[in-house]
């Protein structure tokens, strides 16, 4: 891979990618216990979108630059076959890491499941899509190609986005919740450095949440005495 020289615009975008949500994060506060009540997750909502299409801008107005530069290319059904079995591996990583959490006497997803429970399905599938679309946007399409372009090798971008998605997750899951996204993570990174996809990765992540935000906290209810 030829290696190229930063522009600006691609610094300002790597910034605004991985930098620009934790400042957000830090301005508007970030603890757990009031996410998902309706003003936070209205808040939530907007602030990944605002970031997501500053991001956009620069990449078309100021990089000058195709969507396929940043992975949103044509999704293939292999493409959607490779989306839905990281979903499955994703899935079941939460599982195989539940005994390592419990282990370190840390709290798991679980948690939040249950607090999702109680909040209505709609501000539930609002965060489900926005999360799947922004996210994979800002911690995997963009940087990824970025620094691979940077440094030549799409390893350093990868993981370098990884620490960053791992980390913002933390104030909200906890440790114990964030081992287990971290493991999740690994997959859906994996699965783009692979197919160079981003519409893969984000059915993948649009299907984990909606497993995890919507169908799980609606057996959390059915269930509740």
């Amino acid at each position: 891979m030829r290696v190229r020289q930063p522009s600006l615009a691609t610094l300002v975008g790597l910034f605004v990618a991985l930098g620009l949500p934790f400042v957000l994060s830090l301005a508007f506060g970030g603890r757990s216990e009031g996410l998902w009540n309706p003003s936070r997750v209205i808040i939530t909502i907007v602030k990944e979108w605002a970031v997501t299409l500053i991001l956009l801008g620069i990449v078309f107005f100021w990089e000058r630059r195709a969507p396929a530069s940043i992975g949103i290319k044509r999704i293939t059904g292999r493409d959607v076959l490779w989306g839905l079995l990281g979903f499955i591996v994703g899935a079941l990583s939460f599982i195989f890491t539940l005994p390592l959490v419990n282990a370190l006497g840390l709290g798991t997803t679980s948690e939040g499941i249950a607090r999702l429970a109680q909040t209505p399905i709609a501000w539930r599938v609002a965060i489900v899509i926005t999360a799947g679309i922004t996210e994979e946007i800002l911690f995997r399409g963009y940087p990824i190609e970025r620094f691979a372009e940077v440094t030549g090798r799409i390893g350093w971008g990868a993981g370098i986005a990884y620490i960053a998605f791992v980390l913002l997750h933390i104030p909200f899951w906890g440790l114990g919740g964030t081992i287990q996204i971290g493991v999740w993570s690994l997959v859906v990174t994996v699965l783009y450095v692979w197919r160079r996809n981003l519409p893969a990765c984000m059915l993948m992540h649009i299907l984990n949440d909606a497993y995890a935000f919507i169908l799980l906290p609606a057996l959390f209810t059915q269930y509740l005495p």
